[in-house]
C-alpha cells in the first residue's frame, strides 16, 4: 500500500494504473483464489450448521446502514445524493481487496475460504442488487431486473464461484484429484491478489483537507458506523447471542470491521450521488481500518 502511494507521487506509473490492476484482479486473481479456496471450504463446511452466518453479515449490515443513515440524514436535512452515498459506503465493506490481506495477516490463510463466503454471496451480491437499487432510488434513476441480473452474472469471480460449486458437487466429488495438475498454476495466479490489491488501494487513496473540513460531520458518522458500531453489534450478536467462538465467528467480526468497499464509491459516482463524501469514506476509512481491525482482533481476545 505504501508503494502504491509513493509511486503515485513520483509518477513512475500511468494515471490509469489502478484500473489496469483492478481488471487483472477481478478477471484473474480473484477467480483463481475462489477456484483454489472454495473446494477447501466445501470439504469442511457443515451445511447443517452455520454456513449462512458469513453470507448474512453483509446483508444485515447494508439494511442497518439504510435504516440508520436514512433516519440521520432526514433529521440533519441532508440531500438524497449525500444520504445515498453514505448508505452505500457505510453499509458495504472492503471484504476482498483489503479484507483478504488483513485476514491473512491477522488470522492466517485458513480464514480466506470463509472470507470468500463473506465477500461473494455477501458483499458483492449486496452491492449488485440492493446497492444498485438504493443508488438508483436516491439518484432518481430507473433500473430494470435485467440490468441487475447482468451486473451479477457477468462478474467473473461470482461466475467462478458458481462454476466451482457446480463442478465440486458433481464430477469433482467423484474424482477430487481431477484438477490437481493445474491447481498449482491457479495458486500462483491467486497469490497475486494481495500485493496487487494493496498497491492499487494505495495508488487510489485521496485525501483533501479542504473537502474534509466541509464534510467532516457526515464522514465522522459514516466511519463511526462502519468501523466501530457495526462490528460492535456483530461481536455482540454472534458471540453473546449466538454463542459463537470459532474461526467463522472470528472472520465474520473482522470482515464487518473492514473499511468501505472501493466499488461502492464507484457506484455512487456512476449514479451521480455525492462523490466527495464517498471518496472520503474510502480515502480516510482504509488507512484507519489498518489500525481499527487489528484493534478489534485484540479487544475480542483473539
Amino acid at each position: 500500500m505504501i508503494a502504491g502511494i509513493l509511486f503515485k507521487k513520483i509518477r513512475q506509473f500511468p494515471a490509469n494504473t489502478p484500473q489496469a490492476l483492478n481488471a487483472f484482479i477481478i478477471y484473474l486473481s480473484l477467480p483463481a483464489l475462489v477456484f483454489t479456496q472454495l473446494p477447501k471450504l466445501l470439504v469442511t463446511l457443515d451445511w447443517n450448521s452455520n454456513w449462512w452466518l458469513p453470507v448474512s453479515m453483509a446483508w444485515i449490515c447494508f439494511i442497518f446502514s439504510y435504516i440508520i443513515i436514512s433516519f440521520i440524514g432526514k433529521k440533519l436535512g441532508w440531500g438524497n445524493a449525500k444520504i445515498g452515498a453514505l448508505i452505500l459506503t457505510a453499509g458495504l465493506g472492503n471484504t476482498s481487496f483489503v479484507g483478504f490481506p488483513l485476514l491473512e495477516a491477522i488470522v492466517g490463510p485458513q480464514a480466506i475460504p470463509i472470507g470468500i463466503l463473506v465477500d461473494q454471496p455477501g458483499s458483492f451480491l449486496v452491492l449488485s442488487t440492493f446497492g444498485v437499487i438504493v443508488a438508483a432510488m436516491f439518484s432518481g434513476a430507473k433500473i430494470t431486473p435485467k440490468f441487475v441480473a447482468r451486473r451479477v452474472f457477468t462478474f467473473p469471480p461470482f461466475l467462478c464461484l458458481f462454476a466451482t460449486a457446480v463442478w465440486y458437487t458433481g464430477w469433482g466429488r467423484i474424482n477430487p484429484h481431477s484438477l490437481d495438475i493445474i491447481m498449482p498454476a491457479f495458486e500462483k495466479v491467486a497469490s497475486t491478489l494481495v500485493p496487487l490489491a494493496l498497491f492499487s488501494v494505495g495508488f487510489q487513496l485521496q485525501f483533501d483537507l479542504a473537502i474534509f473540513k466541509k464534510r467532516w460531520v457526515g464522514l465522522t458518522i459514516g466511519l463511526a458506523l462502519k468501523l466501530i458500531l457495526f462490528p460492535a453489534f456483530f461481536a455482540f450478536f454472534y458471540i453473546k447471542v449466538l454463542g459463537g467462538h470459532d474461526l467463522v465467528t472470528h472472520v465474520i467480526i473482522l470482515e464487518s470491521a473492514m473499511a468501505t468497499m472501493i466499488t461502492a464509491a464507484v457506484v455512487a459516482g456512476e449514479f451521480h450521488l455525492d462523490s466527495e463524501i464517498a471518496n472520503l469514506m474510502v480515502g480516510v476509512g482504509i488507512p484507519l481500518s489498518l489500525i481499527t481491525v487489528p484493534l478489534w482482533n485484540y479487544i475480542l481476545g483473539y
